[in-house]
């Protein structure tokens, strides 16, 4: 009896062993298929999710909370995934993440071609780079190392390396140009200005380059005392793309602000050449006053400076000076009216804060307003009705208000 019993013992012994050593075996079979011991992501994925790590489904498998990773980052990481298993509750799995970075950078290039000078400062490789892609810090380098201090033509060869090694080449053909010639200034010639006028000293001077299309003009007029009569010195520098530079110096006189070459004789001859720009054969009169009027308007600068009562004078400062108040342009278009015979006179506004000048003419069909300004709000006065001007007037602050009683009747 005893012995039997020994061996009820045993057998039940040997079951729980072999069950529990085919229980291990279970266990650890179950645990081993399930999480990819590694996986590999290229750098730069926005996400990468737990199910990516699992031989299959499992609705329970998560990362461990020190398992920490940044898939936009190359690197290994070592990871844990938990999991709930049937009978023996939570097991955790160890993978390594493997972020990859194999992608070689985005380049885009600033330029098609490089064209530079033989002493202008030499471009660095990023200077001819626009932009870079990549998921890492990029480094960019020339291929080799250049002379851009001899004349020539070659290739350049622009290298981009992100962090893990990958390299883009860019290739950029350039020229080295030399060019040691200075540009040329022409119509340097001395002035004589009104006292207080306002004055463009670029006008009429012309610069040009052997090479460079575009040289820069600079005008030294620091000397110059517009309101001060007497005699300054004006310089002018000019520069092409290679540096080089030309100066030339004349001389400035400022005169009284009464113009002595405004005679009649130099105003007409003025006058006349305006004329033999804008009026064509076959204009009437209305086409010609219309021609003098845009003249007037697209040529004279407005200026607030005093302005000048005397005709001739002030019609020399438009034409000439091309600048003046509404009383120069009102005299430069009598006078060029006048020597084409367009029958015109001089209307006054009421004055209140602010005077203001313009004309009537009358080419056969009576008196219409005529006011060779520009307004404020960009309206133009040509052959205007009274009512219209009234009309205007009346909603712009009394702009054109004058004594009616004081003109023949316009239409």
């Amino acid at each position: 009896m005893k012995k039997k019993s020994l061996i009820i013992v045993a057998i039940i012994l040997l079951i729980t062993i072999i069950g529990f050593g085919v229980g291990l075996f279970i266990f650890y079979n179950m645990k081993s298929d399930l999480v990819y011991s590694e996986v590999y992501v290229e750098a730069g994925t926005s996400e990468c999710d737990v199910s990516e790590f699992l031989k299959r489904e499992e609705a329970s498998a998560h990362f461990t909370d020190d398992s920490k990773f940044d898939p936009r980052v190359p690197g290994d990481y070592k990871l844990k995934i938990a999991w709930k298993m049937p009978i023996f509750g939570n097991v955790t799995n160890s993978t390594t993440l493997h972020v990859q970075d194999t992608i070689a950078p985005e380049v885009t290039l600033s330029e098609d071609t490089v064209e530079m000078y033989v002493n202008a400062q030499a471009p660095s490789a990023a200077d001819l780079v626009e932009s870079v892609n990549d998921v890492t810090n990029c480094t960019i380098d020339f291929a080799e190392k250049y002379d851009f201090t001899k004349d020539g033509e070659f290739d350049i060869s622009i290298v981009v390396t992100d962090e893990a090694g990958n390299q883009t080449v860019c290739t950029v053909p350039c020229k080295v140009i030399a060019d040691t010639t200075p540009p040329v200034i022409n119509g340097v010639e001395p002035l004589q200005i009104a006292q207080g006028d306002a004055v463009s000293f670029k006008k009429n001077i012309e610069v040009t380059d052997d090479i460079d299309e575009n040289p820069t003009l600079e005008v030294d007029s620091s000397e110059v005392n517009v309101d001060k009569r007497g005699v300054y010195n004006l310089t002018y520098i000019a520069r092409d793309a290679a540096g080089n530079e030309t100066k030339k110096t004349t001389t400035v006189k400022i005169v009284s602000a009464k113009i002595a070459e405004a005679t009649e004789e130099n105003v007409n001859a003025l006058a006349d050449e305006v004329l033999a720009e804008i009026i064509k054969d076959g204009m009437d009169q209305k086409s010609q006053a219309k021609a003098v009027f845009n003249w007037v308007v697209n040529n004279i600068t407005y200026s607030e400076s005093a302005g000048i009562d005397d005709l001739y004078s002030a019609a020399y400062k438009g034409m000439y000076y091309h600048v003046g108040d509404c009383t120069v342009k009102q005299k430069t278009a009598e006078v060029l009216l006048n020597r084409l015979g367009i029958k015109n006179m001089e209307i006054e506004k009421i004055r209140d804060t602010r005077g203001h000048y313009w004309l009537l003419i009358d080419i056969g069909e009576g008196w219409y307003h005529y006011d060779p300004n520009l307004q404020l709000d960009g309206t133009l006065i040509f052959y205007w009705h009274d009512a219209d001007l009234w009309a205007y007037s009346n909603a712009h602050k009394n702009t054109h208000n004058y004594d009616p009683s004081k003109y023949p009747t316009i239409q």
